[in-house]
C-alpha cells in the first residue's frame, strides 16, 4: 500500500508559494477596477496602538491610493447655531435648532426632574444596536446617575432574545410581522407600532418577562404596561411575579382603570411687569414642570390600548385567548420614576420604515408614552463603495423626522451619524469603506435641515481604522462592520459622557 501522507504538504507549500508570489506581481485593472493584492498575511500582521501595520506603509496613502479623509464641507451645511464648550478629545453634539433655545435643551430639562417622572428615551437603530448592544450600557449609566429602572419597551417576540441579557422573554402562539417582511407582502406598514412591529396571537398566546440581573437596575420594576389594539372577541389576562393569571380585558371592556399622571413641561414669563413711569419691565422665561392627573380607561378612540399592572415586578405574565382580530406591540417594563431608555433595533433596515408609521399611530402612542430624547440612528445598511450621492435616501428619512417631531413636540430629536465599517483596499490594508464619509455628510446636512441635533460617531470612535482597532481589542466582529457587547459599553460610556458634558454645560447657561 503506498503511503502518500507527504502529498497534502506538498500541496499546501505549492499554494503559499503561489499566494506569496502573487502578493508581489504589480496592480492588475479591469475596467475601471482594481484587483486586490493578495497577502496572506494581513489578518495576522502586526498592528501598533493606532490600529496601523508596523513598517507598512502611512494609514492616509496606500500604494498611491489616497484615503479621502472625512471632510463636513463637503454637503454644504450652516455652523450650528450652538456649540458646546467640550474638553479635548470629545466630539461633541451638533446643535441645529433656531430660535431661543436648543434642540437637546428639552432633554436636558427633563433630566433635571428625573426624580418626579420618567423621563424616556427612544433610540431607533439597525442591528447596531440589536440586542440591546450599546443601549444596555447606555441605560445603565444613566438610571445609575438619575435613576430608574426597568429594560424599557420590550417586543413580544424578538430573534434576539436567546442573546439578549436584559431580559428574559417567552413567547408562544404569535404571529411576527415586521418591516422587514414588507418586500414579501407579509406586512402591512398601516398596522405596525412604534416600533415598526405588530404581533397577532393565535386562539390561544403567551408570553412571560423577567427582570435581569445584568447591570444594577434591571432585575425588578415598578410598572408593565402591555400595548395592543383591540379586535372582537379577545379575552386578555396578565400577573406579575408568578400570581394567578386574573382578567385584564375581556370581549371590549377594561375591566379596571388607573389615575393616570402625565407630565407637562411649558415656557412661562416670571416677573416683569410696568415700573413707575410706565415702562415695560421684561421677565425671565422659565421652564417649568407640572404633573395633570387624569383616570384613563386606557383604550383611545381609534382603538389603542394599554394596561398597567403596578407593584415590585420581578416577573410578568400574559395570556391573549381569541386574539386573531386583535394586535399587540409590546410590553414596557420600567420604574415610576428615572430613565427607561427604549431599544427599537431593526436588523437589517436602512430606517424608512419610520416614515410609514401611520401618524395616528405616532400621536397615540405620544398621549400615553411620551418620550423625551428621540435618537435616529441608521446607516450601517445604507452605505456602500459605489455611491457618493445619499440626497435620496436622506430625503426620505426627512419624513420621518418631521413625522416623529410633529406628534412629539417636547422631544429633543437626536441624529447620529454611521459608525465606521471598513474593507481592504487593494493591498489588504483596512480603510474606512467609500461611502461612509460622504453618508455622514449628508446625514449632518440631514440633521441640519430639519433643525435637530446630530452626533458624528465616526468621528468619536476616531475615524478611518477605528473599527480594526476595535476588532484587534475584541470590541468587534470580523465582518469589520458590527460592534459586540465589550464594543458597545465602550461607545456608550463615550456618548454618557457626551450627555452628561452636554447637561453641564446647560446647567451653567441656566
Amino acid at each position: 500500500m503506498n503511503n502518500n501522507v507527504w502529498k497534502p504538504f506538498v500541496i499546501a507549500l505549492i499554494v503559499v508559494g503561489a499566494l506569496m508570489g502573487m502578493f508581489f506581481m504589480p496592480h492588475i485593472k479591469v475596467g475601471d477596477k482594481d484587483l486586490r493584492r493578495v497577502n496572506i498575511l494581513s489578518d495576522v500582521q502586526k498592528l501598533d496602538d493606532e490600529g496601523n501595520v508596523v513598517a507598512e506603509v502611512n494609514a492616509d496613502k496606500a500604494d498611491g491610493i489616497e484615503v479621502a479623509k472625512f471632510d463636513s464641507a463637503a454637503v454644504k451645511v450652516q455652523k450650528p447655531v450652538y456649540i458646546d464648550s467640550i474638553p479635548e478629545g470629545m466630539t461633541g453634539i451638533e446643535d441645529f435648532a433656531e430660535g431661543d433655545s436648543r434642540e437637546m435643551d428639552k432633554f436636558y430639562e427633563a433630566l433635571s426632574h428625573s426624580h418626579e417622572r420618567p423621563v424616556r428615551i427612544a433610540y431607533y437603530g439597525d442591528s447596531y444596536i440589536e440586542g440591546d448592544i450599546l443601549t444596555e450600557n447606555l441605560r445603565d449609566y444613566l438610571q445609575s446617575k438619575y435613576g430608574g429602572c426597568g429594560v424599557g419597551f420590550v417586543d413580544i417576540y424578538n430573534m434576539t432574545s436567546g442573546f439578549r441579557k436584559t431580559v428574559w422573554t417567552k413567547s408562544r402562539g404569535w404571529l411576527d410581522h415586521n418591516a422587514n417582511d414588507l418586500k414579501s407582502k407579509k406586512f402591512n406598514k398601516s398596522l405596525q407600532g412604534i416600533n415598526g412591529r405588530y404581533f397577532i396571537p393565535t386562539s390561544q398566546a403567551s408570553l412571560e418577562m423577567k427582570g435581569s440581573s445584568f447591570g444594577s437596575h434591571l432585575d425588578t420594576m415598578q410598572t408593565a404596561t402591555v400595548y395592543f389594539t383591540p379586535g372582537n372577541g379577545l379575552e386578555l389576562s396578565a400577573s406579575i411575579n408568578g400570581e394567578e393569571l386574573k382578567n385584564i380585558y375581556l370581549n371590549g371592556a377594561m375591566l379596571q382603570t388607573h389615575d393616570e399622571v402625565r407630565y407637562v413641561t411649558e415656557k412661562v414669563v416670571k416677573g416683569g411687569g410696568v415700573d413707575s413711569l410706565g415702562n415695560e419691565i421684561p421677565g425671565d422665561t422659565v421652564t417649568v414642570t407640572h404633573e395633570v392627573h387624569e383616570t384613563m380607561a386606557e383604550q383611545s378612540t381609534n382603538g389603542l390600548a394599554h394596561k398597567t399592572l403596578r407593584g415590585r415586578i420581578g416577573r410578568f405574565s400574559l395570556m391573549a385567548k381569541n386574539g386573531n382580530a386583535s394586535r399587540f406591540y409590546g410590553v414596557a417594563l420600567e420604574g415610576n420614576t428615572g430613565i427607561v431608555l427604549d431599544n427599537f433595533s431593526m436588523r437589517a433596515s436602512n430606517g424608512w420604515y419610520l416614515a410609514d408609521i401611520p401618524q395616528s399611530t405616532l400621536a397615540d402612542f405620544a398621549k400615553v408614552r411620551p418620550y423625551d430624547l428621540i435618537i435616529i440612528h441608521f446607516g450601517l445598511n445604507v452605505a456602500n463603495n459605489k455611491q457618493k450621492n445619499y440626497s435620496g435616501y436622506t430625503k426620505r428619512m426627512s419624513t420621518a423626522i418631521q413625522h416623529i417631531r410633529r406628534h412629539n413636540p417636547n422631544a429633543s430629536i437626536l441624529v447620529i451619524g454611521v459608525g465606521d465599517r471598513e474593507e481592504r483596499d487593494v493591498s489588504g490594508n483596512m480603510h474606512t469603506m467609500t461611502g461612509i464619509r460622504e453618508l455622514i455628510s449628508y446625514q449632518r446636512k440631514m440633521a441640519a435641515d430639519n433643525k435637530v441635533a446630530f452626533w458624528n460617531l465616526y468621528e468619536a470612535m476616531g475615524g478611518d481604522g477605528s473599527l480594526a482597532l476595535m476588532v484587534t481589542h475584541k470590541q468587534a466582529n470580523l465582518d469589520y462592520t458590527h460592534i459586540n457587547f465589550a464594543g458597545g459599553r465602550k461607545l456608550a460610556k463615550i456618548l454618557y459622557d457626551v450627555f452628561i458634558n452636554g447637561k453641564e454645560n446647560y446647567d451653567k447657561r441656566k
